[in-house]
């Protein structure tokens, strides 16, 4: 069991403790200690004499200490940072009663500071999380899985499986758990008693479809569950040391995995499990899929686009990733929003069977990419939910694309990285003259520059005219009309889509032979 320092020192107020409190950090355990100040960690409570205590001591991290004053020198404690200090005075308290007195605070037994040790000597040599499960196994002597907080197998113990456990040996296996089993992970979140509210470790029994119960804490930032730790009653009883144990995994690996990308920044939904789903498994259980199907109430035959919005930024809080997430979910109100490996995606259904016509030209989501520094990757069309992974990787492409660009394009599409390869191939074969237009060609060496402006920015926009006048700050009748005058004298019909297309193309083949 961990209790926080604020709790240590209220326990301890009788004893009229000084305080200085720099953060509430969760404490585990407790040491005695006379010299050797290098290597202390954050989740452990320090008791040392005021003599015995560094003239010169300075941490990067929060360390916890309880000095007793037992010189009479002068020594500011209040200048240190990082540091959370109780001051108790040597003539006030008696050591051996002290330490258990914090023995019965802390409530810690041998296994349990055995466990915690073991952890954090494993954390403070740069161990992989996997490695710390292998310890954890040798303390619990059950099987251990840890997830993401859309249940996807991220760590467990080991390559033995239970044998005697089909639920559990496939979600190893696979990665991902078996729909029937996910089915009542959501059914308790929604129904029964919430999995996410619990902040410590608890027993789930699905022994209707399960041979053994299952223990399980979820990973807490900010108050967020970011991840779960599944442990399964297969080899010994569960016991209260065991429940310990795995809350003090919890709070002290909780750091180490945000830098995981496979954890999400935010609490998954189910929506999110569900994607995640479709998008990591090789191939999907047609049962999940038409479950899904009929939970998000759409067809698995549709008109789709997927959507994935890149964060240009290198380093984003947790706070702004979910205020982002918050903001995307209300411009997408009527769309299906997830997140997946900490990018957000959008799940875009329209009635339209003409993939031509999707664009995106809502100023508010635009405003928001330029705030937030944000790229979206736009997939084809696509009709059968099936293929969102091959749509996924369409996106990454456009995404990728929009890198080697000289200007960031805040929304990119497949189909132009489609095009610049095509451009591209017949480039390098110097079929320059099957690609640029002739009537182009005069244009561009005839036209004034704000006229080869003007028509470049509505070909970036896909021969949009209202959306061009808007960004050239232009009335729409005078974009029209200039439009038509380029028609008359140009013989260029802005009125085909397919010449649309090749004009594009054309820019494309300038830009390129431009560069080299």
């Amino acid at each position: 069991m961990s209790v926080t320092f604020n709790e240590i020192s209220t326990k301890l107020a009788s004893k009229n403790p000084i305080v200085i409190m720099r953060k509430n950090i969760n404490i585990s355990n407790y040491y005695y200690i006379e010299d050797n100040f290098d290597k202390l960690n954050s989740y452990s409570l320090y008791i040392c004499k005021l003599s015995n205590f560094p003239k010169e001591f300075k941490t990067d991290k929060i360390i916890n200490f309880l000095i007793i004053v037992d010189i009479n020198i002068k020594y500011d404690l209040f200048q240190l940072k990082n540091c959370n200090i109780l001051i108790l005075e040597d003539n006030k308290i008696n050591l051996y009663k002290l330490l258990e007195n914090l023995q019965d605070i802390i409530n810690v037994n041998a296994d349990i500071i055995a466990s915690s040790n073991s952890i954090i000597d494993a954390i403070s040599q740069n161990e992989c999380i996997g490695d710390i499960i292998k310890i954890i196994y040798n303390y619990l002597q059950n099987p251990i899985i840890i997830s993401n907080s859309a249940n996807y197998l991220c760590y467990h113990d080991g390559d033995n499986l239970t044998n005697d456990d089909t639920i559990w040996d496939d979600y190893i296996k696979y990665s991902y758990p078996d729909p029937y089993y996910l089915e009542k992970i959501y059914y308790d979140i929604k129904f029964v008693q919430s999995i996410s509210s619990k902040s410590d470790s608890h027993i789930i029994d699905y022994l209707d479809i399960m041979e053994h119960r299952v223990l399980t804490c979820p990973i807490k930032i900010n108050n967020l569950n970011i991840a779960y730790i599944y442990v399964l009653e297969s080899n010994k009883p569960f016991s209260k040391e065991d429940m310990r144990i795995l809350n003090i995994l919890c709070k002290i690996i909780a750091p180490s995995i945000i830098n995981d990308s496979r954890f999400s920044y935010c609490e998954n939904s189910q929506i999110d499990s569900i994607f995640y789903y479709l998008l990591s498994c090789e191939s999907p259980h047609p049962h999940f899929l038409e479950q899904t199907c009929e939970i998000l109430n759409l067809e698995i035959h549709s008109n789709f686009f997927l959507l994935n919005i890149n964060l240009l930024k290198k380093e984003i809080t947790i706070e702004k990733f979910k205020e982002l997430y918050d903001l995307i979910k209300s411009i997408f109100f009527n769309q299906f929003v997830f997140i997946y490996k900490n990018q957000i995606c959008i799940l875009y259904v329209t009635r339209d069977y003409n993939p031509h016509k999707f664009k995106i030209y809502s100023k508010y989501f635009l405003d928001i990419c330029d705030k937030y520094n944000l790229s979206l990757g736009v997939s084809d069309m696509f009709f059968n939910l099936h293929d969102i992974k091959i749509a996924y990787n369409q996106t990454l492409k456009a995404l990728d694309y929009s890198t080697s660009l000289p200007d960031t394009n805040r929304i990119n599409y497949y189909s132009d990285f489609m095009l610049t390869n095509l451009v591209y191939d017949f480039l390098i074969n110097e079929n320059t003259d099957n690609i640029i237009d002739l009537n182009f060609k005069e244009f561009i060496n005839s036209a004034s520059e704000e006229y080869r402006q003007m028509l470049k920015l509505f070909v970036d926009n896909n021969g949009n005219i209202k959306k061009t006048a808007d960004e050239l700050h232009v009335h729409y009748n005078t974009l029209k009309y200039r439009l038509g005058k380029i028609r008359d004298e140009y013989c260029i019909d802005f009125e085909d889509l397919n010449y649309i297309i090749k004009l594009k193309l054309s820019y494309i083949a300038l830009d390129f032979i431009a560069n080299t």
